[in-house]
């Protein structure tokens, strides 16, 4: 698939295009990330487009106000988190179209052992 790589979420309300390398994905068992499924694709926010304008994204704050996880309001896809520093947003690849995740080189990091949990909601 060429760049700019075009993402969507379930339904389609969210479209969005990244034009960034695709490498340097992150799958982590921590407990939001398994809860979600997120494999997590950093990219530069100046590298994302939004294909439609004034489109609902939900919000869910866990530890920090300052980070998010971003999802649709409507079908309910988890789309990115933000809260990362040197404008950084870390991308769900899962939401890529025309991809096969399964073929992705992905590393795996364990956060359920590695970070000291947060405050539970």
């Amino acid at each position: 698939m060429k760049r700019p790589y075009s993402l969507s979420c379930h339904c389609g309300q969210i479209q969005f295009e990244i034009d960034a390398e695709l490498k340097g994905l992150l799958e982590c068992n921590c407990s939001s990330w398994r809860h979600w499924g997120y494999i997590l694709w950093y990219v530069p926010a100046k590298a994302v487009t939004l294909r439609d304008e004034k489109r609902s994204l939900s919000t869910y704050i866990w530890r920090y106000l300052h980070e998010g996880h971003h999802f649709c309001s409507t079908c309910g896809t988890p789309i990115m988190r933000t809260g990362y520093a040197d404008h950084i947003l870390a991308i769900n690849a899962r939401c890529l179209n025309g991809v096969d995740v399964f073929e992705l080189n992905v590393q795996r990091y364990d956060g359920s052992h590695e970070m000291p949990p947060g405050p539970l909601p």
